[in-house]
């Protein structure tokens, strides 16, 4: 009988060792989003998409001389984010990206109320921080003002913007 008991408490402590749950988190189970609150209602796009896009040297474009970061979402309402980061040369690092800066911008499409458009325009006030990025991930915040470039030429504060997005690199084209 002992033997049987035993032999039925080591199968059951095996099995429970062997099927524990591992608390390991990897970057891949991060949820992916923008997150914002634009005059006080707030934005969530999910699974926004990051591409750097590296400079070609070979063509007459001007534009495409330099590495440029391109993070993008849409809402649930339909709403279009879009971050440009730009530097001289890769990699791109953590830090801060100033709109008044060549190549850093924010464009925000909102056609679920009235089609305005916002950008950062000529505001030097808008900044987007980069806390965190490797080969694959990019995460950071952003904040600052936004101008109605729709008509009423508006000034819009961004507040508590927060993102994470997959990161592929990709030629310029």
């Amino acid at each position: 009988m002992r033997i049987y008991l035993s032999a039925i408490l080591g199968a059951v402590l095996f099995f429970s060792v062997s099927c524990e749950k591992s608390d390991t988190k990897t970057d891949a189970d991060d949820r992916k989003f923008i997150s914002m609150k634009l005059d006080n209602k707030i934005y969530l796009s999910e699974n926004p998409k990051a591409t750097a896009y590296l400079p070609k040297l070979d063509d007459s474009n001007p534009d495409n001389d330099y590495p440029i970061m391109e993070i993008t979402g849409t809402t649930y309402t339909g709403d279009y984010i879009t971050f440009k980061l730009a530097v001289p040369e890769l990699p791109f690092h953590p830090g801060a990206y100033y709109s008044s800066e060549t190549g850093n911008s924010m464009n925000i499409y909102l056609p679920s109320s009235n089609g305005e458009t916002l950008n950062t325009g000529t505001s030097t006030g808008f900044v987007i921080n980069i806390s965190r990025i490797t080969s694959q991930f990019v995460e950071g915040t952003f904040s600052g003002s936004l101008q109605d470039v729709s008509g009423s030429s508006t000034s819009r504060v961004v507040r508590d913007g927060t993102f994470r997005a997959v990161l592929k690199y990709q030629e310029a084209q």
